[in-house]
């Protein structure tokens, strides 16, 4: 597949922090990178012919919670003592809040994002941003920004969005509810092939995801499939550029008709 400009600097970047941690010895994080980011690194492990029941020997990624969009990679060395736990890497998480919950505007991912970004921080110095409500009695939402650790006192350094007051506080990340909550889609499908489902995850029709798969739109596992005939597994995460995140489950029912029963689970 022909990279563009921009994806072979950051697949050659990628290149040089993989060949780094092997020569050196010690692990190699990265920057937050997206499922496109995340799919260059695959293609680098591939052309090094690391099996993928082998990536976890050679890579770590996190962005901060598990199910994060927005992750950080850690190249690992061949060294088997070196061991590489979630809280080594360099993520901070910077919670922004109302300083009164009565008197605020409806915040939104975009205006916590804007504000993130209106300090001249780049793009790919910060991951997700999880926004919650902040009670139930009051339109006041909360937002959780997870950021490279050495961005934390710049984004500290926020004192309103729009027309509220904030604060700000770098909270540990263990203290934060990442459960994932889900938005369930029950439907059935007369194969288990990637268009099939992705149809009813996205309530569409076939051909349209059909153009979805072949726009390189659509990933499994954080893996790009241009495949539309590709089977989807019990647990496998289906991601749509542009309409969400998917935990498909699957059953060995299967209906008079020879369909098979499914429940999408769509993050929310």
């Amino acid at each position: 597949m022909h990279l563009s400009k921009d994806e072979q600097i950051l697949y050659n970047h990628f290149e040089d922090m993989y060949n780094t941690a092997y020569n050196r010895g010690i692990p190699i994080f990265s920057d937050f990178v997206g499922l496109n980011g995340l799919e260059l690194c695959y293609r680098l492990l591939d052309k090094n012919k690391v099996r993928p029941d082998m990536y976890e020997n050679k890579l770590i990624t996190y962005g901060g919670y598990d199910g994060a969009m927005y992750q950080m990679l850690c190249f690992l060395p061949e060294n088997d003592y070196i061991d590489i736990r979630k809280a080594d890497f360099p993520i901070s998480c910077i919670k922004i809040a109302p300083v009164n919950n009565k008197f605020c505007d409806k915040l939104t991912h975009r205006d916590f994002l804007g504000a993130v970004m209106n300090l001249g921080i780049e793009r790919n110095q910060v991951g997700d941003i999880v926004v919650k409500e902040a009670d139930s009695y009051s339109k006041a939402c909360v937002a959780y920004v997870y950021c490279k650790s050495n961005k934390e006192k710049l984004i500290e350094s926020i004192t309103s969005i729009k027309h509220t007051t904030v604060y700000c506080e770098a909270v540990a990340m263990t203290e934060i509810d990442s459960t994932p909550k889900y938005r369930e889609i029950i439907g059935s499908v007369a194969s288990l092939r990637l268009d099939a489902v992705t149809a009813v995850a996205l309530k569409s029709s076939r051909s349209q995801c059909l153009e979805h798969i072949r726009a390189g739109n659509v990933y499994i596992n954080g893996r790009n499939s241009t495949e539309n005939a590709k089977e989807i597994k019990d647990g496998d995460i289906l991601t749509v550029r542009g309409f969400g995140k998917y935990l498909i489950e699957t059953s060995e029912n299967i209906t008079r008709k020879g369909r098979y029963h499914i429940i999408v689970k769509q993050y929310i």
